[in-house]
């Protein structure tokens, strides 16, 4: 075989485990670990022991998978980069429709290319519909199939109710649904938004410029603000993939929890830590928190105020 075409495959093998990384981790009721590795999801015991449970080698229902979410039931979710559903998958590896339902099409993508997606307590389905530098708009889906835009329209960054709100970069972020019916999201890898059900949008924390510094609201800045989660006091949880965790307290408040910002797999106490451009983050019900780098892929675990590696690699 020439040379070339045999690296060109080697690497188109590789990128296809670690390329367009998402928030794809989450922790079940029994404290597994799931998070997603290209094609692949890989399922922690709480014994630490790792298996690939999910592996779809024909490129049949996805090429490769970027988030997982919880179903109302308690279920796991994730969506097909190609777009064209949602799959409910057990820790056996099952495989099952969840949208559009088994034996039936709707026009609406969810998950196109590895964009994020959210499903809510009720199983309304929240999905993107955005052309970069153009527009960017979020649209909701009942369970009875019913589509409406939720918010959204020309492509930038301004607060309001519906078409009057503006996004920007939402690919490559995540999306999580609130108890209260309200989404949040991350935009341009530099704020959290948070969009009511009437289809008001504010600005939690964050501005228009990435950096680093904690504060109230817009005095706050991210770098890389990725994955999104809820801890057990409703306190929003930000991993920012320049490799810090942070908060955001229900009064708007910004604070540094763990990572120094130096890239790395340091180990230690929470703010001596380093990370690896961090995607995801979870929390699981004994309140322990569990961190996705998706190049490697490693999951770190924050619990007593340490940051410890539990795994590394495919299993």
């Amino acid at each position: 075989m020439n040379q070339l075409i045999f690296i060109a495959i080697l690497f188109h093998a590789a990128v296809s485990l670690v390329a367009h990384p998402g928030s794809g981790i989450v922790v079940d009721a029994r404290g597994r670990v799931f998070f997603t590795a290209g094609p692949m999801i890989v399922m922690i015991e709480t014994n630490g022991v790792a298996r690939t449970i999910v592996h779809d080698q024909k490129n049949e229902k996805f090429y490769q998978l970027h988030h997982i979410q919880r179903a109302p039931d308690g279920g796991l979710l994730t969506a097909s980069d190609m777009g064209n559903g949602i799959w409910r998958f057990t820790a056996e590896g099952k495989l099952t429709r969840f949208y559009p339902p088994p034996n039936e099409d709707r026009a609406l993508s969810v998950g196109s290319g590895g964009d994020p997606f959210a499903v809510d307590g009720a199983g309304n389905v929240y999905a993107v519909n955005s052309v970069q530098d153009r527009f960017t708009q979020i649209f909701k889906v009942t369970p009875e199939g019913r589509i409406s835009m939720l918010a959204g329209g020309d492509w930038g960054f301004a607060d309001g109710k519906g078409t009057e709100a503006k996004f920007g970069y939402l690919h490559g972020g995540s999306m999580l649904a609130a108890p209260d019916g309200a989404l949040l999201l991350t935009d341009d890898f530099a704020r959290v938004r948070r969009v009511a059900s009437d289809g008001t949008v504010i600005t939690i924390a964050g501005g228009r410029e990435r950096g680093h510094a904690d504060g109230q609201g817009n005095t706050a800045h991210f770098d890389g603000a990725s994955g999104l989660a809820f801890d057990a006091q409703g306190n929003v949880l930000v991993v920012e993939q320049s490799g810090r965790i942070r908060k955001i307290s229900s009064a708007g408040v910004v604070t540094t929890l763990a990572g120094s910002g130096r890239k790395g797999g340091n180990d230690g106490p929470l703010l001596e830590a380093t990370f690896d451009e961090p995607t995801g983050i979870a929390v699981a019900p004994n309140g322990d928190w569990f961190v996705l780098e998706s190049h490697g892929p490693r999951v770190r675990r924050i619990s007593n105020g340490r940051v410890t590696t539990i795994h590394q690699g495919l299993p």
